[in-house]
This record gives structure tokens, C-alpha cells and sequence, in this order.
């Protein structure tokens, strides 16, 4: 295990308008798993190939416990790499495909069964180690290859998207499974994804990029509750955050659906941006107008803003249902509990607690105001 430290970390190819990875500061610690999360072309799968040696940086340097390996052939390295394609050779056998690393090293035979049985002891694939890829299903092959990577016992390991290709139920299961055997084996690893839900459920911290800049790196529950601007915001969270531009007038910012009070103590510009959470919309069957116009939110009982608004469509999910709300041509998400909740083209009000906003400013984006302390 080791710690892994990237430092001004640049690449930038000659067929792009901007660097694929604009000076990257970025540390790792001992036994930690971090998750590179962002949008296609954002960088993190450019940052995993420079951390491996697959590609070399135009600036900045990767080290792995202290050592400078920016120009170290990739084999020397002491990472271990899982692929979002298995790559396993089709006419060996689980056993000689996991074993292979260790046999390219000149490890023992005896030594090389051990190690391999052990590995597929974690993965719960000992039964299949006989067997070929074509004799497997996708979930079993992406096992092998993470024994693949086990068996070498290196100093970091590397995922690149490793689920993406299994269905939905399969990839839940092993989005459980792999995240607790990396924190069994205790290894320093960098997990690369574009799914916000294996971000927040498998990090120690999560690193979101934009456009191969770092935009915010944290534990999971602070990049939520505190996202450092309207990207990270929009990014984590199902459904998406409710991004509402407002103006100053007097003590309040109005806007198209909402006026809520200025908060206390903080100085924000004439225009910024509030941020509601879906679960933060109560709604409850309200009298809003026929034409689903809506009405602009005021407050009601206990400080709370109402917003008059139409039911567009409900997505039912079991324990939880998604809302998608019209207020007066404003388009509002909301979360609530269960099935028992309004239907399309129903009239509802959204109940907001003011202090549960997030405040952005409307140039920058950054976050303006700290989330609401936890009660």
C-alpha cells in the first residue's frame, strides 16, 4: 500500500481546443479509495492511463509512496488495472488467467496457486476457475479480472469504469461487493465513473472533474451537502438539483416560481442562484389554478415558502416517487415518500424551508452561503 500524489498534472492532445487535464493537484492517501467522477470528456479516465504509465503526462508528476514515477514504464509501477472491458484471453482458463501476472513476473508455480486461490476464495469463484471467458457470465468475467489485479498484491489499484457494462441489477450487486473487498484488502485505490451513484456509495471521497479541471474533492456527504458550485450541484443528486435564478428587491429575491427572504447575515450579489434539493419540496394537494400557471412562492406557516405548481409527471420507484412539477411555466423536481402521492395534472403546493437553500452566485456559480447546519 502506499500513498499516490499527482502534482500539476497536464496533458493535452493536438487535436483538442482545450488540455484534457489542466494542472491536476490531487492526493490519495494510504488504504483510501477515491472516486474520479464527472461527464464524458472530463478527464478522469486521461488521469487513470497517466497515474498507470499507459500515457505520459505533458506536465506534472505522478508519485506512488513517495517515488516520482511520471516516467517509469507502466510494469514497473507496482498498480494493478481493472478495465471496463474484461480482457481476458479466450482460451485460458480463469485459473491461468488470473495466475498470468504472477507467471510474467517469474513467481513459482506453487506460490501462483496460492495467491490465485485465495483471490477467487474473496471473489467467491473458486468453483469457475476451470472454466473459460465463453463459459462465463459478465458478472463471473469481471470477477476474474479483479482477481487478475488481487493476485499481484500491488500498491494501488486502478479501476476504470469497471461495471459499465453489466446490467442494472448485477452492477448494484457488484457495486456492493467490490467496494466492500477494496476496503477489506486495504489498497490504495482510484475509482473512475461517470455514475454518480457508485460516486456516493463506494468513496471515501469523491474528486468531480469538469473539463479537466478539479472542481471539488471530499467525502461524499460534503460534496452533497456543500458542492462548491452549480456544476457539482447539478451533477450529484437524483433527481437533479432545482437551480432557480433570482434577483434582489429589497429584503427578498424574487424570481418566476419563488421569493424567499434574503438570508441572515450574508451579503450575496443583486443576482444569485437558489438551490433546492428535491427532497426539500413537501408537496401536499394544494387549489392551484386550472391552467397550471402557478403562482409565485410567499411565505406561509413557520417562515415556509409556498409555490403553487401542477403535477407534469410522477415517476413512481417503490419507496420514494419523483415529481417533475409546472409553476407557472418554471419546471420544479421533487421527492416524496412512497406511492401515495399526486398524480399528473393534479394541483399541489411545494412547501420550501428557506434555510434548507443553497445560494450561488449567478456569474461565477460558486456556492455563496454553508448548508444548513444538521439538526
Amino acid at each position: 500500500m502506499a500513498t499516490l500524489s499527482l502534482r500539476g498534472l497536464t496533458r493535452r492532445f493536438p487535436s483538442a481546443d482545450r488540455p484534457a487535464l489542466a494542472g491536476l493537484d490531487l492526493d490519495v492517501d494510504d488504504g483510501e479509495l477515491l472516486v474520479l467522477v464527472g461527464p464524458s470528456g472530463c478527464g478522469k479516465s486521461t488521469a487513470l492511463r497517466l497515474i498507470a504509465g499507459l500515457d505520459s503526462p505533458d506536465g506534472g508528476t505522478v508519485s506512488i509512496g513517495g517515488r516520482d514515477v511520471s516516467r517509469v514504464a507502466p510494469e514497473d509501477r507496482d498498480v494493478a488495472m481493472v478495465f471496463q472491458g474484461y480482457a481476458l484471453y479466450p482460451h485460458m482458463t480463469a485459473r491461468d488467467i488470473m495466475g498470468f501476472p504472477l507467471r510474467m513476473r517469474g513467481v513459482a508455480r506453487e506460490e501462483r496457486a496460492r495467491r490465485v486461490e485465495e483471490a477467487a476464495a474473496l471473489l467467491a469463484i473458486g468453483h469457475l476457475l476451470d472454466r473459460r471467458p465463453g463459459e462465463l457470465s459478465g458478472g463471473e468475467r469481471q470477477r476474474v479480472a479483479m482477481g487478475r489485479a488481487i493476485v499481484r498484491a500491488p500498491a494501488a489499484f486502478l479501476f476504470d469504469e469497471p461495471l459499465s457494462n453489466l446490467d442494472a441489477a448485477l452492477r448494484a450487486e457488484l457495486r456492493v461487493e467490490l467496494a466492500a473487498l477494496v476496503r477489506r484488502l486495504g489498497t490504495t485505490s482510484v475509482y473512475v465513473t461517470h455514475d454518480q451513484v457508485e460516486a456516493m456509495t463506494m468513496g471515501d471521497r469523491i474528486a468531480v472533474l469538469r473539463a479537466g479541471e478539479l472542481q471539488q474533492v471530499g467525502p461524499p456527504r460534503a460534496i452533497y451537502e456543500a458542492p462548491a458550485n452549480t456544476f457539482v450541484a447539478g451533477f450529484l443528486g437524483t433527481p437533479a438539483i432545482n437551480l432557480l435564478p433570482l434577483e434582489r428587491s429589497g429584503e427578498r429575491y424574487e424570481g418566476a416560481a419563488l421569493s424567499l427572504p434574503a438570508p441572515p447575515g450574508v451579503a450575496l450579489p443583486d443576482r444569485a442562484i437558489a438551490g433546492v434539493r428535491p427532497e426539500h419540496l413537501r408537496v401536499a394537494p394544494g387549489l392551484g389554478s386550472q391552467d397550471g400557471a402557478g403562482a409565485r412562492g410567499d411565505a406561509g406557516a413557520q417562515g415556509e415558502v409556498e409555490v403553487e405548481a401542477r403535477v407534469v409527471v410522477a415517476e413512481p420507484l417503490g419507496a420514494e416517487t419523483f415529481l417533475y412539477l409546472d409553476a407557472g411555466g418554471t419546471r420544479l423536481r421533487a421527492r416524496a415518500h412512497g406511492f401515495a402521492t399526486p398524480a399528473p395534472g393534479e394541483a399541489v403546493r411545494a412547501r420550501l424551508d428557506p434555510r434548507d437553500v443553497l445560494w450561488f452566485d449567478a456569474g461565477s456559480g460558486a456556492r455563496i452561503t454553508p448548508p444548513r447546519a444538521a439538526s
